[in-house]
């Protein structure tokens, strides 16, 4: 990596650590056309089951039902917020610990999730329309932080393998979190 490159991203990370989302890097979306809904959905899940109540939750039983409820309740294709919500809001009817709750514009809320005392992984949408090389793609972000001309970043795990990997906030568009009651 260049030393351009390198000063381009921030040095210092607030939020969560990046070992907590080191066991996602084998939930890996290999459908085509892909389900990062789905994933992101099922990766934040299961991280909040883990934390809540110590559950290991079964990776393909949470791919295979949020799936129908994700990505094959709409006739249009592709993910939005709202898609993310409902299977998640769905899947958590009648569970009183925990609410999902959804907001349009990532760059403020996953912040303040992550300032947070106790802070919680955020679904987050990137968006080709904003440039986004991942282009209409779901990430789970854990972290953030500003590089040194006071632009902010995501870190984040990314369900094609990574579990580190580094977004502009500028290129994102909603975002989907479980929230504990």
């Amino acid at each position: 990596m260049s030393k351009q490159m390198e000063n381009a991203y921030p040095v210092s990370w607030i939020g969560l650590k990046p070992a907590r989302f080191r066991k996602y890097r084998t939930w890996i979306n290999a459908v085509k056309p892909g389900i990062c809904g789905t994933y992101v959905g099922a990766v934040i899940l299961h991280d909040a089951f883990n934390q809540k109540y110590g559950i290991d939750l079964s990776k393909e039983k949470l791919i295979t039902g949020l799936k129908m409820i994700i990505d094959d309740t709409f006739v249009y294709k592709g993910t939005f917020p709202w898609d993310v919500w409902h299977g998640l809001n769905w899947v958590l009817k009648g569970n009183q610990d925990f609410k999902v709750k959804m907001h349009f514009v990532p760059e403020r809320k996953v912040v303040a999730l992550l300032n947070r005392k106790n802070p919680i992984p955020v679904a987050v949408g990137t968006a080709t329309l904003f440039g986004s090389p991942y282009k209409n793609h779901w990430l789970v972000v854990y972290a953030y932080g500003y590089n040194e001309e006071g632009k902010l970043f995501f870190k984040a795990y990314d369900n094609h393998g990574r579990y580190k990997a580094i977004i502009p906030a500028s290129q994102t568009i909603g975002c989907v979190w479980i929230e504990a009651v």
